[in-house]
């Protein structure tokens, strides 16, 4: 069984990444869930107070899908395994098939989520009620929730990047239908196969931040953002 550790006011779930899973498995069949996947650059930002820190908090839990949170957490005496956000996504697609469960996607390019649409009926044999790009004005975004929630929409996936996934969440989450609602990030660019995701090696030693550095340098920029991280737990200021 997972337990839930309290950092900064935030929830995660801790424990062995199966156990975790199953967890979730079973909460979906009673309750609504909003699923944050966490790593160290969504922490540093959610540090600053604004609106996506009252998002993050305003989630059922978040699970470590980066390594620094592992570290962090192994910091305060907490073992945990991580939940990389694209395995999490992968893990309920599967259990979406086995339960029958509806799926819609918001997010990315117009041409990709319908290509990411497209591979996951091919490759989950899951249901995909309706999708829709992630470059809308939020004027428009009740239009989107209307759509989302007339095609009975189970499970919601946002991949429109950090902050704006989690704050389209929280601004919606009472008007949204689904059971369970998450933030996945770029995942619709390698579902469709505009991006691959990185090798085994960086996986195994949870260095997909640097295989994605690599590949795209604008990344690059970040990289500040990541030193300051590792030093909060060097200097213990969580």
């Amino acid at each position: 069984m997972p337990t839930q550790y309290v950092l900064n006011n935030l929830s995660i779930l801790c424990g062995e990444k199966d156990e975790i899973y199953t967890y979730i498995a079973e909460r979906l069949k009673e309750d609504k869930l909003w699923i944050v996947t966490l790593n160290a650059l969504m922490y540093m930002e959610y540090l600053k107070m604004n609106e996506y820190s009252e998002a993050l908090k305003m989630s059922t839990f978040s699970i470590p899908d980066g390594v620094g949170i592992v570290k962090l957490l192994k910091k305060k005496g907490i073992e945990t395994e991580r939940c990389p956000g694209f395995d999490t996504m992968e893990f309920l697609l599967h259990l979406s098939k086995e339960r029958n469960y509806n799926i819609y996607l918001l997010g990315s390019k117009e041409e990709v989520v319908k290509k990411a649409s497209d591979n996951i009926i091919k490759d989950f044999g899951t249901s995909i009620v309706g999708y829709h790009h992630g470059y809308f004005d939020w004027s428009l975004e009740e239009e989107v929730v209307k759509d989302i929630n007339e095609k009975n929409t189970d499970l919601l996936f946002v991949g429109m990047g950090i902050p704006k996934q989690e704050i389209f969440i929280k601004r919606n989450i009472e008007k949204i239908n689904a059971r369970l609602l998450m933030g996945v990030g770029g995942s619709f660019d390698v579902l469709a196969g505009e991006v691959k995701r990185a090798p085994q090696f960086y996986q195994k030693l949870g260095l997909e931040w640097l295989y994605r550095m690599i590949k795209e340098p604008h990344r690059i920029k970040k990289i500040p953002d990541l030193i300051k991280f590792y030093l909060r737990i060097f200097q213990n200021k969580d």
